[in-house]
């Protein structure tokens, strides 16, 4: 016969419940805690993990890898198909072959791939998976990682706020490291707007002198009047105008780097004044007797040949050999079209975070830019993203924004029909290396896709026996 609890037997399990239900909200609350720190580890790290249910096809992501995916929870077709659809379409075969070969052969993957987002955005991923399978050898689910590498990427194709990844870059950044350390001349020489001074600075920056002033001077710029006055100083008095005593550059550059951009502008007077700072590391102000030492370190440049100039004697060559004791020279940017994608990232990066409306470039326009000479070099460049993003109001860059030039150029080309600027040798080479892929090779070449496309309907045998993909 049941009998009915008493009171204080309900009250004592009332009082176990309140106790299990305390307990219960106490580990919920401790496991929330545990997800907010995984999902701010996520975030700082870069890095969220996935599941894909292999009997299903349902996927799981983490909120890292919808943020890495800028992706929306609510509208993401949670499926392998919906990631694959994310996947750079140069990618997608090879991202696809690892996933599938992993799986059946039961080794898991780590590979890097390219991500290409509904707004444009191309992103870089560093991927990690293992399978789990039943005791028959069943694949269940999978497991895995995605990190966003797409900065640790950009670092790696730079160096000291240069971007390339040219190998003509690349040498150059070899040549800077090995003589940041070593305290002598070095003189630079390239065209208008390759980028000497971002150079002159990486040598200051990456050596002992970093700590110290990088005073630039433009010699082209300054009235030959004021250039003594601008690189020594002068006492009061010492000419009209001259209301107090000021320090020159030299003085404002000891013990770190002096900057003198388009050297070969210099007066043959102010030539010879400068041989004997070089010299002696001394200089009077303008209007002093007193002798000032400093310890400075000189990097020049120049947008012309120099040695030319010697030889037309316009340049001192005892100057011309103080000043170039290491002599680097900058690519004009038509030698190293396979960095003008990067650059033109960098560029809309460096727009978003000044608050411009950006989203990317389209093929078709980023075709036409490679295309192009770029006479101004990046400096050229540089402004004609400016303009393009003027033009597009945060849309995709389509050719028809961007500036008249390479506009003019496009039709130009046209109108002259295919470009014969390659040859059969190295299209070849680029086709059988890319393994048939034509916007692969088109890169390696330096050319727009249509560029190569042209060219090989002019020339139809060179891809015949190449296997192609698109």
């Amino acid at each position: 016969m049941n009998t009915k609890p008493t009171y204080k037997e309900l009250e004592k399990k009332i009082a176990e419940l309140e106790k299990t239900i305390a307990e219960l909200e106490g580990s919920k609350k401790a496991i929330q805690r545990s997800e907010e720190r995984l999902k701010e580890a996520e975030r700082i790290a870069k890095i969220g993990h996935w599941e894909l249910n292999l009997i299903t096809d349902t996927l799981y992501w983490s909120d890292e890898i919808y943020r890495i995916f800028d992706s929306d929870p609510h509208e993401f077709g949670a499926n392998y198909e919906a990631f694959l659809d994310v996947v750079h379409p140069e990618d997608r075969t090879a991202v696809d072959k690892a996933f599938t070969d992993s799986v059946k052969k039961r080794t898991g993957y780590d590979i890097v791939h390219r991500l290409l987002l509904k707004n444009g955005t191309l992103k870089y991923v560093h991927e990690k998976c293992r399978t789990i399978y039943d005791a028959n050898g069943k694949p269940l689910r999978s497991l895995g990682t995605v990190q966003d590498i797409s900065e640790l990427k950009q670092k790696k194709d730079s160096f000291s706020g240069i971007i390339g990844r040219d190998p003509k870059m690349k040498d150059l950044f070899e040549m800077i490291r090995e003589i940041t350390e070593v305290d002598i001349p070095v003189f630079i020489q390239g065209e208008s707007g390759t980028g000497k001074e971002l150079v002159a600075r990486a040598i200051h920056n990456e050596g002992p002198r970093v700590h110290k002033a990088f005073v630039p001077v433009n010699c082209g710029a300054l009235p030959e009047g004021l250039l003594e006055s601008e690189l020594f100083g002068h006492v009061k008095g010492s000419f009209t105008g001259a209301l107090r005593d000021r320090k020159g550059r030299f003085e404002m550059a000891n013990g770190g780097t002096l900057f003198l951009d388009e050297i070969g502008d210099l007066p043959k007077v102010m030539q010879a004044k400068l041989l004997r700072v070089l010299q002696e590391g001394k200089f009077e102000r303008v209007g002093d007797e007193k002798t000032i030492s400093v310890d400075v370190r000189i990097i020049s440049a120049a947008n012309r040949n120099l040695k030319h100039e010697v030889e037309k004697g316009n340049f001192r060559d005892d100057l011309y050999y103080r000043v170039s004791v290491v002599p680097i020279h900058m690519p004009p940017l038509r030698k190293r079209k396979n960095d003008i994608p990067l650059l033109i990232n960098d560029f809309l990066e460096k727009a978003t975070y000044k608050g411009q409306k950006t989203k990317t470039i389209s093929e078709s326009a980023l075709s036409v830019m490679i295309d192009y000479a770029w006479p101004g070099n990046v400096r050229e460049l540089q402004s004609a993203i400016h303009y393009a993003l003027i033009k597009s109001r945060g849309k995709i860059i389509q050719p028809a924004h961007l500036p008249i030039e390479l506009r003019k150029q496009k039709i130009d080309r046209l109108s002259r029909g295919p470009s014969l600027r390659l040859d059969s040798k190295t299209v070849k080479e680029a086709l059988i290396r890319s393994g048939g892929n034509k916007a692969k090779a088109s890169r390696y070449l330096g050319v727009g896709r249509a560029t190569l496309y042209r060219f090989l309907k002019n020339f139809p045998d060179i891809a015949s026996n190449i296997y192609e993909s698109e």
